[in-house]
């Protein structure tokens, strides 16, 4: 069974009150609304790093209610290790709309995919996990970016797990040549964003935040 919330936050807010979460293990790497969620509704949030292949860069306790975003919709392979690892992992597929849910519990958001409703689901439903309908047009975009700028990608990213990703992100070299790529993207009418806000740069994140690109699929 599914639930309806207007927002992904609001998914979050209503498992924080459900099941009475007084902590939880977040990314430095995410967007501020959902620490910013966690704090109103009461719950700490404990933050962790994450490596080059956007996996956690810790051991997490079995006990712990841990939230993994799965990053522009393509770290499919990533969320299926840590959900076998970690009974209550938290998977948030504000990128990933029409992946199928999986883990302790999922949301999605629905916004960011020109939807006017976001969905929670829950691993104590005794209905199970549904099949999300796909939309492959994304997928058939991001190919034909991934064929343009794969020689200068330095992420490595597993294409056939990929189901309907929000955007394609291409990491590049240095910030210079972001920053030169972003003007020629934004100069063709395209409108290109740095995931989220800057980080220490002595944090590995923060090369995603200077260096990384996520290109419209739209």
């Amino acid at each position: 069974m599914e639930t309806e919330f207007e927002r992904a936050r609001d998914c979050l807010r209503y498992l924080v009150k459900k099941y009475d979460i007084k902590e939880m293990e977040i990314p430095y790497y995410l967007c501020d609304v959902m620490r910013h969620t966690l704090v109103d509704e009461g719950c700490k949030p404990l933050f962790y790093h994450i490596d080059d292949s956007f996996m956690p860069s810790c051991e997490f306790s079995k006990d712990a209610y841990i939230l993994y975003p799965n990053y522009f919709g393509i770290c499919q392979s990533n969320v299926k290790i840590l959900t076998q690892k970690y009974p209550k992992l938290i998977v948030d597929n504000a990128h990933a709309y029409y992946d199928t849910p999986i883990g302790f519990a999922c949301f999605n958001a629905g916004h960011k995919f020109g939807k006017e409703t976001s969905f929670l689901w829950e691993s104590s439903d005794s209905e199970g996990y549904p099949q999300i309908p796909q939309d492959n047009s994304r997928k058939t975009k991001f190919l034909e970016l991934h064929k343009k700028y794969s020689c200068k990608n330095q992420l490595k990213i597993d294409i056939e797990s990929i189901i309907s990703p929000f955007v394609y992100p291409l990491l590049t070299e240095t910030e210079e040549e972001a920053d030169i790529l972003a003007k020629e993207l934004q100069d063709k009418g395209l409108t290109i964003y740095r995931y989220w806000n800057p980080l220490p740069k002595n944090y590995n994140e923060y090369k995603f935040y200077s260096r990384l690109l996520p290109i419209p699929l739209g």
